[in-house]
């Protein structure tokens, strides 16, 4: 049980590093403008190029709108002509199929104007508190799940934005053995 945990440390601030270097986010204008997609599923492949675009069934969406309840689709590619990644979030009723389930939103604790507290306390963080929350929202501990556990969490850039002060912290949660699943996950105990 508690291979799984560090499996799931390990995982995130795996997912978390391989976010921060591919994800185009030093002009603020990437999709998910945030730093932890803590999932590697799309960094350890390789993209597809813009003739290839993945096909994201839903609402297309900036992931600082995504909600506790709501279920969402992501999709990323190669624009060769901008020479960057390309993600696109894609919010979908969760009765339909979705790769990710939204279960729990946290500020990060922080008064305004403090500076951004790197990227390591902040996925610490951001684990710790999405981790803590998995039970109540499953009814099941995360040891025994079936569920894995992922985050959207700032940058330094969106974090410290003279406007934005972005601090919120989105945790998900996805099946690694399906690629799309329908229904919530909620007090199903998997």
């Amino acid at each position: 049980m508690r291979s799984k945990f560090l499996r799931l440390v390990l995982f995130l601030a795996l997912g978390f590093a391989a976010a921060c270097s591919s994800s185009g986010a030093d002009d603020g204008n990437s999709a998910d403008g945030e730093s932890s997609d803590a999932s590697l599923e799309q960094s350890e492949i390789a993209l597809p190029t813009e003739s290839d675009v993945p096909n994201v069934p839903g609402a297309p969406l900036n992931p600082f709108d995504l909600r506790a309840g709501e279920c969402f689709n992501q999709g990323s590619w190669y624009d060769e002509e901008l020479e960057r990644r390309i993600d696109l979030t894609a919010m979908v009723d969760c009765s339909e199929d979705h790769q990710r389930e939204v279960y729990h939103e946290a500020e990060f604790p922080a008064p305004g104007g403090a500076p951004f507290p790197g990227e390591a306390k902040m996925t610490e963080w951001s684990t710790q508190v999405c981790y803590d929350a998995f039970a109540d929202f499953v009814n099941s501990e995360y040891e025994l799940s079936t569920f894995e556990i992922g985050f959207l969490q700032p940058t330094q850039a969106t974090f410290e934005h003279e406007v934005g002060l972005h601090r919120r912290v989105t945790c998900y949660l996805f099946d690694p053995g399906e690629d799309t699943t329908a229904g919530s996950a909620r007090n199903t105990g998997l």
